[in-house]
């Protein structure tokens, strides 16, 4: 349960926005429950346990907490250079995504070891525990990847007679010479697109950059400019680094916006997790898909990381 309460906090959003039916508050709380539950079920059987595998749940115990611990003192206190990246992310968040990942780890394991004991009593139960967990964590990552593949895609035929306050347009990779990575310009010109129509009246673009680089933000609406979107039209922010950054700013300025109708453009992968974050924000807002397709390979790709970012994102909302 404290992951579910720690993931609003640090998201700035008040309890009552507390969803049990979201489905990572779900997994949070069922997760939590089969601790709990095997941790008194081991209490009461407490039978043929030894003391060495009883001291082991106790350690493993105290070290998740510790990872929580320092979850908290990397997101409220820790210093870290603004500047330093690490497989394309802010060193902060590789940090903190580490220790919140190794927490749950954990406890997936301990989920996993304290009923093997209630149930099991094999030999070599640490190292098949482990075995077990790989198993139990497969078994997540495919329940996401079937949640991802199986939404609906966001056409635009239901949106044909509909017609937008704001678009949002989510940061991607910007090439050399300030030039859009073809996911990133397909996004841009599909909002053009939606512009010249009439179907949307102004357009906010988010992204930040890295260090020496025009941000996507920018860049964005440079290439808005020369397609001749009027630039009162246009509403920049380019502090934002990651997906999660731009919907929670979505929600911060969501009022300034007088609950106006939000669309957001992207790309059919990217779109089933950023919906399921406006769900979590309790943000109200439309999506719809770039022109942009993928070889069946990259489609395959994108997907599997896709799954991979919303499981974290429903775990902890990073």
């Amino acid at each position: 349960m404290s992951l579910s309460l720690i993931k609003y906090y640090f998201n700035n959003l008040p309890i009552y926005l507390y969803k049990l039916n979201y489905i990572g508050n779900v997994l949070n709380i069922i997760f939590a429950s089969l601790l709990l539950l095997g941790l008194v079920t081991l209490k009461i059987k407490n039978e043929n346990i030894s003391v060495a595998r009883k001291n082991f749940i106790i350690f493993l115990l105290i070290v998740a907490i510790i990872l929580l611990v320092l979850v908290f003192l990397s997101v409220k206190y820790f210093k870290y250079d603004n500047n330093a990246y690490l497989f394309g992310f802010e060193i902060k968040k590789v940090y903190t995504g580490l220790f919140f990942i190794l927490s749950e780890l954990l406890v997936l394991y301990l989920i996993v070891y304290i009923w093997g004991l209630i149930f099991l009593f094999d030999k070599l139960h640490e190292l098949r525990t482990l075995y077990r967990t790989v198993f139990f964590v497969l078994i997540i990552i495919t329940f996401s990847i079937f949640y991802v593949w199986n939404l609906k895609e966001y056409r635009e035929k239901k949106f044909i007679t509909e017609r937008y306050d704001y678009a949002l347009i989510p940061g991607a990779a910007v090439w050399k010479k300030e030039k859009p990575s073809p996911i990133f310009e397909a996004r841009i010109r599909k909002a053009f697109e939606l512009y010249q129509e009439k179907k949307i009246s102004k357009i906010i673009l988010t992204g930040s950059n890295a260090p020496g680089e025009l941000s996507e933000a920018e860049t964005a609406f440079k290439y808005l400019v020369r397609l001749g979107v009027k630039v009162d039209d246009m509403i920049i922010e380019n502090k934002t680094s990651t997906t999660t950054e731009q919907v929670r700013y979505l929600k911060s300025i969501s009022n300034q916006l007088d609950n106006k109708k939000i669309l957001i453009i992207s790309d059919s992968f990217h779109l089933p997790r950023l919906m399921e974050m406006c769900k979590f924000f309790d943000l109200e807002a439309s999506a719809i898909a770039s022109n942009y397709r993928l070889s069946f390979s990259k489609t395959v790709y994108y997907r599997l990381r896709e799954s991979i970012a919303l499981l974290l994102f429903w775990l902890f909302a990073i």
